[in-house]
Order: structure tokens, then C-alpha cells, then sequence
């Protein structure tokens, strides 16, 4: 009994440090893994003949690891600059539009740029971050609030507020609900933080403010 104790003992010292040590090492692995995989994917978008790293080994016989994404990081800082200015944007207009018109290319950017969209415009899209009963009392959910219902809607039901309700893990989708003001709780929490909260189905909980 005494050496089935001592057994079981170990195998749960084992058992316990080793999914502590998964845990620990699984995201710092799987950062590692995404770096490289991009460093590798920019650079093998860069033809050689312009890849610095194509001509560094027979300048000074060997690469410089990572060169092609500080090339890159460069690149879309000159690219924000350009389409930023008046110029840029009639430009990246023009481009819009002729792009929209391709079949099939034109829908992939459409998703794409929607997508990107969402994300960037969701600090200012959103103004809180707000906890409702939905779907039905008694199950809640997290919402963003995006302004005071107006129009028809107001003229028929009085004061409400609109409300998105995000849908796990892609929040570029959901439901708009409309809600009176005494039915939403508002939230401390950013929007950035909520959003984090609904990607990940709640295993990244924002800290309490």
C-alpha cells in the first residue's frame, strides 16, 4: 500500500508540473512559431533580385535574420504616410473602385477590408461597452452600444439605444438590438478589452478597473 501511495504520489508530481509546464511554455511556443512564420512568409514575397538578403551573402556571406520584416514594418509606415495625405486617398478611391468591379477579387477585398474596418473604427464605432439579458432574462451577454436609436424606430418606441451584440470568435458578426436605457448595464471595461473577451469565448478576462 505504502509503495502505491508513493507511486500515485509521483505520477500526480508529474502529472501536475507537467501541465503547468504546457501551459506555460504553449503560448511562448506558439509566439515563436507565428514570428517565424511571418518573417518567412514576407520574405519569401520579396523576389530576390530586390531582397537585400538575396545579396547580403555574397557581400558579407550571410544573412541578416528578421531583415525582410523591419523592410516591411518600414514599408507600411511610408504606405500609411502616402495614403493618409489627400493625393493617397483619391488614389486608394480610384483603386476601390476598379477593384470592387473584378468578379470574385472584388468580394475577397470587400471581406477583407470590412473585416479590417471593424477593427480599426471600433474605439470610436462603439461608444460602451455594455452587459444585456439576451436572448432571452436570466442569460447575458456582452454588447457595445453605438448611439441613441433615432428615425422611425424612435418615433414608434420612445427612447432607446442601439445595441451590437457580437458572436464568438469572429465579432465582425452579430445581432443589432435595440434596448430601453433602464435595460443595459454599462460596463468599465474598454472596448478593446471586450473584444479580447469575446474572441477568446471568455478565457481572456480584462482585469477589474
Amino acid at each position: 500500500m505504502a509503495s502505491e501511495k508513493k507511486q500515485n504520489r509521483f505520477f500526480g508530481f508529474i502529472r501536475r508540473y507537467f501541465f503547468t509546464g504546457l501551459l506555460i511554455s504553449a503560448p511562448i511556443g506558439a509566439t515563436i512559431y507565428i514570428t517565424i512564420f511571418i518573417v518567412e512568409f514576407i520574405a519569401g514575397l520579396v523576389p530576390d533580385r530586390f531582397n537585400p538578403n538575396g545579396l547580403l551573402p555574397e557581400i558579407i556571406g550571410y544573412r541578416i535574420p528578421g531583415l525582410e520584416l523591419i523592410i516591411a514594418f518600414l514599408s507600411f509606415i511610408i504606405i500609411g504616410l502616402i495614403f493618409s495625405t489627400l493625393f493617397g486617398r483619391s488614389i486608394l478611391g480610384y483603386f476601390d473602385s476598379a477593384i470592387s468591379r473584378i468578379p470574385f477579387a472584388g468580394n475577397v477585398y470587400k471581406a477583407i477590408k470590412q473585416i479590417t474596418e471593424t477593427f480599426s473604427s471600433a474605439d470610436t464605432a462603439y461608444q460602451k461597452v455594455v452587459l444585456i439579458e439576451y436572448p432571452r432574462k436570466g442569460i447575458y451577454a456582452i454588447g457595445f452600444m453605438t448611439g441613441e436609436t433615432k428615425g422611425e424606430l424612435k418615433d414608434r418606441k420612445g427612447e432607446m439605444v442601439n445595441v451590437f451584440v457580437p458572436t464568438t470568435p469572429n465579432p465582425t458578426s452579430g445581432f443589432l438590438l435595440f434596448f430601453e436605457k433602464e435595460d443595459i448595464i454599462e460596463l468599465d471595461m474598454s472596448v478593446e478589452d471586450a473584444i479580447k473577451l469575446v474572441v477568446s469565448a471568455g478565457m481572456v478576462v480584462p482585469p477589474k478597473k
